[in-house]
């Protein structure tokens, strides 16, 4: 071997010594942030973005401060909203394309951020699925085995813009969508993170995605053997006739941070949701007791 190689050599062996500690740090950092989801005290599962903060935020708010682990999932990105998609796209409603629906979807992906934040989340603990905004529904009902394919933005698989999509981050490929697909991922973060109470939004909710969470979540409920407590909130409609199993009563503090955040879901959408602190922000918030069935659905 010449000198000249040899010193080529040599020094190559030393860059790769150097380095080796670096790449075992990055792969430890890598399966231990896979195994740090911690379990939790409190799982809030959303429809849409801002269907956390409206339902919710007291139960996050009171939760953080009492030092509990709290998880955000929300179902959808919020991506089926034509008034929403002509304001982004600063279009007539009966001129956006798949591609405004989508920098909807990714505009209110970024307020959940923004306000969970504001929350005092951890980034980790919020978790977007992406399946279909204003087909949830119809992916609970329908019989057909072809993945459902969303009107707005012709997606049929899940997909995240702000933040990936669950699935995705799991198992390396976006998932169908499909009933099964959906209630397989609300199945595995329930038995992972192994939450006390579940809240979701009430069976009565008048919005069809609100209804279709229930049932999802309800399946999902009993498919992993959730032996906590389950409880629901309504977004639209009324509440329903039987008083509430718990009630919260928001702070100053809690009610003014409920406040901003949902102002941060209003950014970007005017006049669309001008209206949307004034409207859902309550003195208290309300829920109602489940008591799931046992058998699986699968």
């Amino acid at each position: 071997m010449s000198f000249v190689l040899r010193s080529a050599t040599l020094t190559l062996i030393g860059v790769l010594a150097a380095i080796q500690p670096t790449f075992s740090l990055l792969a430890q950092g890598t399966k231990s942030t896979k195994t740090q989801r911690l379990p939790l005290d409190v799982l809030v599962i959303a429809p849409h973005p801002d269907d956390e903060v409206i339902g919710c935020a007291g139960i996050i708010l009171r939760a953080l401060a009492e030092h509990r682990r709290v998880g955000v999932v929300v179902i959808t990105s919020g991506d089926g909203y034509p008034a929403i998609a002509a304001v982004v796209g600063q279009k007539d409603k009966m001129e956006v394309g798949p591609a405004d629906f989508l920098k909807a979807g990714a505009l209110r992906q970024s307020h959940s951020v923004r306000a969970m934040a504001r929350l005092g989340l951890p980034k980790e603990d919020l978790t977007f699925l992406g399946y279909p905004d204003s087909g949830i529904e119809s992916l609970y009902t329908r019989n057909s085995s072809a993945p459902f394919v969303q009107l707005f933005t012709r997606k049929s698989e899940t997909y995240g813009v702000t933040v990936p999509d669950y699935h995705s981050l799991v198992h390396g490929k976006p998932a169908p969508y499909l009933k099964a697909s959906l209630i397989g991922d609300l199945v595995e973060i329930i038995r992972e993170r192994q939450p006390k109470e579940i809240y979701v939004t009430h069976e009565g909710d008048t919005h069809g995605d609100h209804r279709a969470a229930f049932w999802f979540v309800r399946d999902a409920v009993r498919d992993a053997n959730f032996q906590g407590d389950f409880f629901t909130y309504v977004v639209h409609g009324a509440p329903p006739i039987q008083p509430p199993d718990r009630r919260l009563k928001l702070s100053k503090s809690q009610a003014e941070t409920k406040q901003a955040a949902l102002v941060d879901h209003q950014q970007g959408t005017s006049p669309v949701h001008d209206q949307l602190a004034a409207t859902y922000m309550k003195p208290e918030e309300l829920f109602w007791r489940v008591r799931p069935a046992t058998e699986s659905t699968q």
